[in-house]
Order: structure tokens, then sequence, then C-alpha cells
């Protein structure tokens, strides 16, 4: 390295600098590019009416996978019933609109829902906020003496699946 006094030259500096910038940009990740892959569900947490509870380990009668293709479509397999599959899309930094073809609740099947995501090379979360109207909708029909809250944010933790 040029030294000139005891001190570094700034162009030096500034050209290790591009250098090191240049090989880190080559290696980075979009999220579009990091969420493709296959996920395993570790955990879940619930917020109901602006009131949460901590993170719920999945038991393995409730272990479930999602898969993110790069065709922008989306499989979930679980254990506890015959999965799900759908279409998601980008919609911005963080935030993508996933729309289910196939439930295991007909009334499921065309539910639109904007999400938000973070992810990064080994974990993955999905958050998704349901309206009551949303959550009588999908249940099916309503039931008359069900209360439903007014608001219900799910928070689903993920790990990365090899392969």
């Amino acid at each position: 390295m040029a030294m000139l006094s005891g001190r570094i030259r700034l162009p030096a500096v500034t050209a290790m600098l591009a250098a090191f910038l240049a090989c880190a940009a080559a290696f980075a990740q979009t999220p579009a590019e990091l969420l493709i892959g296959r996920w395993e569900l570790v955990s879940q947490r619930r917020v109901v009416d602006g009131k949460g509870n901590p993170d719920q380990p999945v038991s393995d009668q409730n272990r479930s996978t999602i898969d993110f293709s790069t065709d922008g479509t989306w499989r979930i397999s679980a254990s506890s019933h015959k999965g799900s599959r759908g279409t998601y899309r980008w919609l911005g930094p963080g935030r993508i609109e996933s729309t289910t073809i196939k439930a295991p609740i007909p009334a499921g099947n065309g539910a639109r829902r904007t999400l938000s995501v973070e992810v990064d090379d080994r974990q993955l979360t999905l958050t998704v906020t349901l309206s009551a109207e949303e959550l009588k909708k999908s249940g099916g029909q309503a039931k008359p003496d069900v209360t439903y809250p007014q608001e219900l944010v799910v928070v689903s933790r993920f790990r990365r699946l090899p392969g």
C-alpha cells in the first residue's frame, strides 16, 4: 500500500474501498432472489386487536413448508391439511401481494392479501394483517355466535431448507 510520511494516500484507500464495494455488490442478492426456495415454518405469533402473544413454536403435527418459485407461484405443504397454492408478485420493498388459487377451505380460494416480507439467506418472516371481514370470508360462512376480532396480525417465521 502506498505510504507517504506514515499516512495512507487517499487515492489508494478510495481505490480499495471501490474494489471492495464492487465485489460485495456482485454477491448481493435482492429480496426477490432471496425469497426463492423452500422454507420450513418454525414459529407463529398472533396479535389480536393489538394484544400479542409470544412466538409459538410449530409442533410436529402442524409442520409445514412453503416453496416460492421464480415463476411467481407458491405452494404450501402441510401435515395438518392438504396444503394450498397460489401466486405472488412484488408490490415494492418488503411487500408482496399473494393470491390463493387452491386452499384447504373453498372460501379461501381467490383470496388476495398483502404480506410484509423480511428475508435473508437463512430466515424469512411473513406478516399478514386480516380484518374481521376477511376473517369471516376465509372461515366460510360467518356464524352468528362467533365474535371475530377487528384485526388479526399473524407473523410467521421460517428457516430456509437446503436444496
